[in-house]
């Protein structure tokens, strides 16, 4: 009996596996991390930008106390809500990805077809992520179907039946 027969032929030592992607491929679990890595920074200057500029807004126009705080509440919460909608559901629609995704070489298309996803699956993709990301038994299923599975599709991806591929 031979050393390693029941594996498959042993790999030469001088040989580098190749580590490019291959296009189509199912894009994996780091390479999707360091995507929200490049897109967390721009969602944090865009949501906050506009509010932190509200506090002088508030304070010149001599809105102070409950009325400030409730003002500026309700405009980071209508603000949030405004980034939720468009950022990511925008990015994904008109051009495949968030300038993450994009940077790392990745895009979002139906699983079935290879399109792009429409408006409508690409609100209600990261609204479910989100919801996965806050629950924690949820958290780890969305790890780990985006790290088993073979396609490589997280519990947000199975929702609306996208797949994040690495870019033709």
């Amino acid at each position: 009996m031979t050393s390693g027969s029941d594996l498959g032929p042993l790999p030469s030592l001088g040989a580098a596996p190749e580590l490019r992607p291959t296009p189509g491929a199912p894009a994996g679990l780091m390479r999707r991390c360091a995507a929200v890595a490049v897109d967390l920074p721009i969602a944090v200057a865009v949501v906050l930008g506009p509010l932190l500029t509200l506090d002088p807004i508030l304070e010149a126009l001599a809105v102070t106390g409950d009325p400030a705080r409730t003002a500026w509440r309700a405009a980071a919460f209508a603000w949030l809500l405004v980034f939720v909608l468009s950022y990511s559901p925008v990015c994904v629609s008109r051009w495949g990805g968030t300038p993450g995704k994009r940077v790392m070489g990745m895009e979002v298309i139906r699983a079935s077809d290879g399109a792009r996803l429409g408006y409508g699956a690409a609100v209600v993709r990261p609204v479910t992520n989100l919801v996965a990301n806050a629950v924690p038994v949820l958290l780890v299923a969305n790890v780990s179907s985006i790290t088993l599975s073979p396609n490589r599709q997280g519990v947000h991806d199975k929702r609306v039946g996208s797949q994040v591929i690495h870019r033709r």
